[in-house]
């Protein structure tokens, strides 16, 4: 049984009990079974694989059509039996192949790749098709009862001719009903793929769909691997849901329509994956950071102010490689450019209406941005300068008086750009703790002990209040680059301490808003931790509001990325005992209100007992002796703080009263 007949005219097989022969069967749908060779045809053929399609002898024209097995009558019944076993057998195991290849190109890369010679690319009409060629090699492998492996078909010879193409043998071609042969010639890749200068690696163009907007080779598909999966996972421990990794869709909207922030992509991509392997650049990394430049420098010349989303995104992703290079100046080079394209499309709040997806990427970049890359205060809000959303610890007015003789770094309307920013960043933990204080002496019910117990939501040993005091130290990847968490925690911390302004403003409680992120955070991973990343996205996703909530234009996202860049002036100050002393601030802020809850008319004697204890505190802090030229220190020295994100002395300090808040103006005199 192990041997069939040749069906080939003029060639007998070694049994003439069973023989195959090519039958049309108008019934039968689906890919034709593949003609079974006898090993002295196989023997025969091999050397012919490698030779040009032109040079072969035309095959009968009834292959070209559906064939099945013919069973011919035998001698008794259990020889029939065994011939009807057989055929069952191959047909099956056949039916198995097919699904395994057409699971292999939806998901798995295809691993063995055969050459051909460049003739093979032209198949004329006459001849039969490559897919039933590629069809045939499974099954000559299948007759022996294991799978097709390299071993048993020999290696072709090299090709004194062009160029050769490589075709992925793994991959069945299958050719659907009114298809011609020739059309499979267009549907190879064409010698633009093979272009050396398009993309490095070693291996054959591998893009089974052609959907990606450059050629890949073999090497770079992996960054795409990378950059979906082991990037996310090891530098922001998106490891919990594929839903909750942002790489997937900056890679579906960005990266698949557009050549630009696709070789960004794999910039990024290979820049990371040098710094798992120990190294700080491959020679991968910087073919494509080249790459990646010179297109991007190709495009700003017909897209300089970036109405192209791509555009945006390519240079966002350039400062960030910079980041992790330690390259401040390249890093800010890039974010400069990077503003001036956000203000031409109508700032961050144009942003959000045009691109919101691009909005929270640009935001989540600014978050993470090294402090000395800093171009200005914020973002810009509007295409006009110096435009902020009409928030009430905000004021636009104020200016710093600058002598035209003096040597500064910046010039004068940066200087009163930072110095508005500082005021605005003092004046909020001003106002907050007025706000704190105010509903510490709101009026209230006292409730019976049986009433159900109030939640606490940011208490020791709840999930939040853990992920956002103790920062784990993992690999990232990037060495030194654990600063990233800092600032994101920052920023979460801000988006909390913002809320809860707006709370105290209404007169509303803050339990709803802990509770939407408690529940968040739980239904990430009940049982571990989330990143300190996957909590900042869940603020990013609808502007700082839950999903069911109005929100607003951008504007408490565009506050908590200014308030985060005055903080990182801070950052190295003093030791670092500033920006641990920022943290713990607005940590407390959050405690308090859970703890007194702050903004609830009803309230139980625990409660009632903390409020106490915490207005005690501000009488306590409020009779400290404090110098008559400084106002009291609430948190901190502010007039050390403020030449801490000036960077510079200030000669004299007048006051001057600004609405309700009494603000120090330094004058230069």
């Amino acid at each position: 049984m192990g041997e069939e007949g040749n069906p080939d005219p003029g060639t007998t097989s070694t049994k003439a009990d069973l023989k195959f022969e090519n039958v049309n069967v108008a019934a039968v749908s689906g890919p034709a079974p593949a003609r079974r060779l006898s090993n002295d045809h196989n023997n025969h053929h091999t050397g012919d694989r490698s030779a040009p399609s032109r040079n072969r002898p035309g095959r009968p024209a009834q292959q070209s059509s559906s064939r099945n097995f013919e069973f011919v009558l035998v001698t008794d019944h259990e020889s029939k039996r065994q011939v009807r076993r057989h055929a069952m057998r191959q047909y099956m195991h056949q039916r198995r192949l097919d699904s395994i290849a057409r699971l292999g190109t939806a998901r798995i890369p295809g691993g063995g790749w055969t050459p051909r010679s460049g003739s093979d690319s032209q198949v004329p009409n006459s001849s039969p098709s490559l897919a039933e060629e590629i069809q045939d090699e499974p099954a000559i492998k299948s007759e022996k009862g294991s799978p097709s492996s390299e071993e048993d078909h020999p290696p072709p010879e090299k090709a004194k001719g062009p160029s050769r193409l490589l075709i992925p043998k793994l991959h069945k071609v299958k050719r659907e009903e009114g298809t011609s042969p020739s059309s499979l010639a267009v549907q190879k890749p064409t010698p633009k793929t093979l272009d050396p200068l398009v993309t490095p690696g070693e291996g054959s163009v591998r893009d089974p769909f052609s959907c990606y907007p450059i050629p890949v080779s073999h090497a770079d598909h992996e960054l795409i691997q990378h950059f979906v999966v082991t990037y996310p996972s090891m530098m922001y421990k998106f490891a919990d849901s594929i839903a909750n990794n942002p790489m997937m869709e900056i890679f579906r909207q960005f990266a698949l329509h557009d050549g630009l922030p696709f070789q960004a992509m794999l910039a990024i991509a290979s820049k990371h994956r040098a710094g798992v392997e120990g190294k700080t650049e491959s020679v991968q990394s910087l073919t494509h950071k080249m790459r990646a430049l010179r297109l991007m420098n190709e495009r700003i010349q017909a897209d300089s102010t970036g109405q192209y989303d791509g555009t945006i995104y390519a240079v966002a992703t350039m400062a960030v490689i910079e980041k992790w290079s330690k390259d401040a100046s390249i890093e800010r080079m890039h974010f400069r450019g990077l503003a001036s394209m956000i203000r031409s499309r109508g700032g961050m709040q144009g942003m959000r209406i045009s691109s919101p997806f691009l909005e929270k990427v640009l935001y989540w970049v600014d978050f993470s941005c090294a402090s000395k890359a800093i171009v200005s205060t914020s973002l810009p809000w509007t295409g006009a300068v110096s435009a902020t959303p009409p928030l009430d610890f905000l004021d636009p007015t104020i200016h710093l008086a600058v002598p035209h003789d003096s040597t500064t770094a910046e010039d004068s309307e940066s200087l009163c750009e930072t110095f508005r920013a500082c005021e605005d960043f003092l004046r909020f933990f001003r106002r907050l703790r007025e706000l704190e204080r105010c509903a510490l002496d709101a009026p209230y019910t006292l409730t019976a002990d049986a009433a159900p117990k109030r939640i606490n939501y940011f208490t020791p040993g709840t999930q939040l209040y853990t992920i956002l005091t103790m920062l784990p130290d993992y690999d990232h990847g990037i060495r030194d680059i654990r600063f990233i968490d800092e600032y994101t925690c920052m920023a979460c911390l801000f988006f909390l301490a913002i809320a809860l302004h707006d709370c105290y403003l209404n007169s509303t409680s803050l339990d709803p808003y802990m509770e939407w992120l408690s529940m968040e955070i739980r239904s990430m991973n009940p049982f571990a931790n989330p990143s300190i990343t996957s909590v900042l996205w869940l603020f990013l996703n609808n502007g700082g509001y839950p999903p069911n909530y109005r929100g607003d234009t951008g504007a408490r996202c565009w506050i908590v990325s200014r308030m985060v860049r005055v903080a990182k002036r801070l950052e190295w100050k003093r030791h670092g005992t500033i920006w641990d002393r920022l943290r713990q601030v607005l940590i407390d802020f959050i405690a308090t209100q859970q703890e007194c809850a702050l903004g609830c008319d009803q309230i139980d004697a625990n409660t009632l007992a903390a409020r106490q204890r915490k207005r005690l505190l501000h009488v306590q802090e409020d009779a400290s002796p404090s110098s008559s030229s400084s106002p009291p220190e609430y948190f901190w020295n502010e007039a050390q703080i403020r030449e801490d994100i000036l960077n510079f002395s200030l000669s004299s300090i007048t006051t001057r009263d600004v609405g309700d808040d009494t603000t120090n103006i330094p004058v230069f005199t």
